[in-house]
């Protein structure tokens, strides 16, 4: 955290507009959909996993919401098939949109979580698994056409402008709250950190390991369903490829925000200033004209120290 804000009060005292309204805004912005993701990534880290798929999960889920909340026919199809759903009344394509994608998303997490639970199988394998199969299956599918146009008036109901205040902030903030609920106030939430923290431990203690580790896969799932349906609002136009890189992005955030890869560590509030932290670093680079492609190499270096730290953490313990 420290190095991190002091590079931030570095950039801006190299850029005094960086600490403009309208930067801040559009921090917040870039910090709701990556949060929410985040949200849904963090479980898996608690248990000592991660999770590779979360970019085409959303890519999936996006792809979905826009072909739904379509202004017309649409102009691409799906396994050769062309959907309209204009015969629906507007809110209830909307509310079909949501359901699609959390219901999507949620069964191939699910999937991935059964081999995790069922056969022991790291979530690193279960989840790249899961990212080859959602690729492959949306490439060849929609065959990368583009799907766009949505219906003008959705994006208005869904983000809503309020001058410059970026409504999506909501939506994450209500994200922010339901989850912090389940890991404080349920069985549930004690149980994963239990699992995540010593496994043989927690079974003799009772904990069910096998439905814990599903819900947590499944949790997740709403989170990545939930951010595929708001971001197929707010960009409008969407393909197979769309959502690269965003599982750097989350995973980023988590570790920054001290989600222990060694499991059973972690809290919402530490996600939540990571997100906010790793955003802002990433837009200050790019207010200063740093080249994107040297910001992977920030990122890159931000995760590897990151992690080493944590690393040293629990060394010392030992």
């Amino acid at each position: 955290y420290i190095i991190l804000l002091a590079i931030l009060v570095a950039v801006s005292i190299a850029n005094p507009d960086f600490l403009q309204v309208n930067n801040i805004m559009q921090i917040l912005k870039q910090a709701s959909t990556r949060g929410i993701l985040a949200l849904g990534c963090a479980g898996l880290i608690v248990l000592a996993g991660t999770d590779l798929s979360i970019g085409r999960m959303v890519g999936m889920g996006m792809t979905a919401a826009t072909i739904i909340m379509h202004n017309g026919p649409n102009t691409g199809s799906v396994f050769g098939k062309v959907f309209d759903f204009t015969g629906m009344p507007l809110l209830g394509r909307v509310f079909f949109a949501l359901i699609v994608c959390i219901v999507l998303c949620t069964i191939f997490t699910t999937i991935a979580g059964f081999f995790t639970a069922k056969f022991k199988m790291h979530p690193f394998i279960s989840t790249m698994a899961n990212m080859l199969v959602i690729f492959g299956l949306v490439t060849y599918s929609t065959k990368g056409v583009s799907f766009g146009g949505i219906d003008s008036t959705i994006p208005s109901m869904i983000i809503p402008k309020l001058g410059k205040f970026p409504t999506i902030i909501l939506w994450a903030a209500a994200a922010v709250i339901v989850v912090w609920f389940i890991w404080n106030k349920t069985t549930f939430g004690k149980n994963m950190f239990a699992l995540g923290a010593n496994e043989e431990a927690a079974r003799v203690s009772g904990v069910n390991v096998f439905l814990t580790t599903i819900l947590v896969f499944a949790l997740a799932g709403a989170m990545y369903g939930f951010t595929g349906f708001i971001e197929g609002a707010r960009i409008g136009s969407n393909t197979a490829n769309t959502g690269f890189n965003y599982e750097l992005d989350a995973i980023a955030a988590c570790v920054v925000g001290g989600i222990s890869f060694t499991g059973g560590i972690g809290k919402i509030s530490g996600v939540v200033v990571g997100v906010f932290i790793f955003t802002a670093l990433t837009y200050s680079l790019t207010t200063l004209g740093i080249d994107t492609n040297l910001q992977f190499v920030f990122s890159g270096i931000i995760i590897l120290v990151a992690v080493m730290l944590d690393c040293l953490k629990y060394v010392q313990k030992k």
